[in-house]
């Protein structure tokens, strides 16, 4: 029999950027999470779903791939029908060789018909109130009755990040014979979506169909009377509840009157994102900064400017020879220059996430003479981002760019990359000089794309929201801010006044990249020392601190 202090069940994980088992920044940290459990042997397992896409064999993705079938299998009851549910593992590998498991679970077995083998097909079935509903019964219950299965009799804390698994509270619930204070004590929560609409709600009608005899009497004081709320289920049935980021802990605060919440803000898995060049400046200073992160926060008082514009002057070469191989991502450009590509010597600016419009990737083209006035023919942009074709307001937004880059062309060059992934991730997070953070205050509940940038001496240039306000409270001259006077303005006024402040922010940003540029590699130094603490080493100190220590009995 195994024991573990902590279950961690997450519906997506981003270990591998071809594997369809994540939509952003949710999988990713989750993946950062159970590497660095892995690095600091911390007895933890994962549980995930895992989406085969197409149900032709060829077309469809195999999991066996990149990683084992377990011969275990369980069953939930879905509508009275028996579903099986196996598992496949992958042991995550840490930085001295132990291992973590995470088991992903699927449907799509020969035992179960068509229609409950495409419950795992897609990642948020979020068009099929039913199909969204069955999968998340399959990573709550069936991933407590797995876990069960392959011998985890002790677990101390079933943790659920996000409100997708809240179902797992049913389970226990079920081990515990209803004893509510007894699930309370084993599970824990980590919000991390400041929007209402974000969070889960299922009409009562459609939960009897599904799960039956495995909704307890006392449902609705549990999960709010209207509509089965996964996110009060989840609060109402956990010991402990986090926030991620000090802006974010307000945002929670505010939403869910009359709950507590801790704060354990996210961090980012160095050892993933920090580039060849940067690794080794760090392995030189401080050779074992990989199993005591925080020793990177010695960087702000030591001199390595020279080393650090060495290493980035490669990381920044290898991004634009990359981009200008795929020059497909460029509109056309009329620069009388003959220079038809991006340069290393340019300015650089990044900005790559999930086009929605809250994060307003268009808020930069705001005023297009001011940018123009200021960025001709020293700043280049590159915007990634990648749109589900059926997401109408997303093309949208991508269409937007693409007109501005043509309005620009041979005065500020643009990229669009029609993709994003942590591959892609990667290459802009090394190799860009400046990342470029949007989204509408209070909106961002803690963003980790400026960590890893900042891990590679990338400076920010953000709104005051999610880390970033920790960030810059810690070195304030490891980037720029801006947003200050526009809350409670209507979006009109709201966007323009942001963008006023962002080209104040720019006007000095390109002043101080070509004419101060020994205070840019200083800056770039503070930047670097920011991933002495936004990482997720000490997230887990924190988590095990706040949330999974609570309550233990430590004598």
């Amino acid at each position: 029999m195994t024991a573990v202090k902590v279950a961690y069940f997450s519906m997506e994980i981003a270990l591998w950027s071809d594997v369809p088992n994540y939509a952003g920044g949710l999988g990713v940290l989750a993946a950062d999470m159970m590497h660095s459990f892995a690095d600091l042997d911390y007895p933890a397992v994962g549980v995930s779903l895992i989406y085969h896409q197409d149900d032709d064999l060829k077309k469809g993705f195999n999991p066996e791939t990149v990683m084992k079938r377990v011969p275990e299998m369980v069953e939930v009851t879905i509508e009275n029908r028996q579903v099986k549910v196996g598992a496949f593992v992958h042991q995550v590998k840490g930085i001295s060789g132990k291992t973590v498991p995470i088991y992903f679970l699927t449907t799509n077995l020969s035992e179960n018909p068509r229609w409950d083998r495409d419950l795992t097909k897609d990642l948020y079935a979020s068009s099929n109130a039913y199909t969204r509903l069955g999968q998340e019964v399959i990573l709550g219950i069936g991933g407590v009755r797995m876990l069960r299965k392959l011998g985890y009799a002790t677990i101390e804390n079933f943790h659920m990040n996000e409100g997708h698994s809240a179902f797992l509270t049913l389970e226990r619930l079920k081990e515990e014979q209803g004893d509510v204070a007894a699930v309370k004590k084993s599970c824990t929560f980590t919000t991390h979506t400041p929007v209402p609409e974000g969070h889960d709600h299922f009409d009562y009608v459609l939960v009897y169909q599904v799960l039956g005899s495995l909704v307890p009497a006392n449902i609705r004081q549990l999960a709010t009377d209207q509509s089965l709320s996964m996110t009060h289920l989840a609060l109402n049935l956990s010991k402990a509840t986090n926030s991620v980021s000090e802006v974010h802990h307000g945002v929670c605060e505010r939403m869910f009157q009359g709950y507590s919440f801790q704060n354990v803000t996210n961090g980012i898995h160095l050892p993933t994102w920090v580039s060849d060049p940067i690794r080794e400046l760090f392995q030189q200073h401080f050779p074992s900064w990989e199993q005591e992160p925080n020793q990177l926060e010695q960087l702000s008082q030591i001199s390595l400017q020279d080393e650090l514009l060495a290493a980035h002057r490669k990381n920044k070469q290898d991004l634009i020879d990359w981009i200008n191989v795929h020059q497909e991502f460029f509109p056309a450009f009329d620069n009388p220059s003959g220079d038809d590509g991006f340069d290393d010597e340019t300015l650089t600016i990044a900005f790559a996430r999930r086009f929605v419009a809250y994060k307003r990737p268009s808020l930069i083209f705001q005023n297009l003479q001011r940018l123009r006035e200021l960025g001709y023919r020293k700043i280049q942009i590159i915007f990634a981002g990648k749109c589900h074709p059926s997401d109408e307001s997303c093309a949208h937004l991508r269409a937007d760019v693409r007109h501005y880059a043509e309005e620009l062309r041979g005065q500020v060059k643009i990229a669009l990359i029609p993709d994003y992934s942590p591959d892609i991730a990667r290459k802009l997070v090394c190799g860009a000089d400046l990342w470029l953070n949007a989204p509408i205050r209070s909106r961002e509940a803690s963003g980790t794309s400026g960590m890893k940038a900042a891990l590679n001496g990338l400076l920010n240039l953000s709104t005051w929201d999610g880390w970033w306000v920790e960030g810059f409270a810690r070195h304030p001259e490891a980037g720029w801010g801006f947003g200050d006077h526009s809350q409670g303005l209507p979006d009109d006024q709201r966007d323009q006044r942001d963008a006023e402040e962002l080209y104040v922010c720019l006007e000095d940003i390109v002043d101080c990249y070509y004419d101060r540029p020994e205070e840019w590699l200083r800056r770039m130094q503070l930047a670097l020392a920011l991933a002495g603490y936004f990482n997720t080493s000490r997230c887990i100190g924190e988590y095990e601190e706040r949330l999974w220590g609570v309550g233990r009995d430590n004598s």
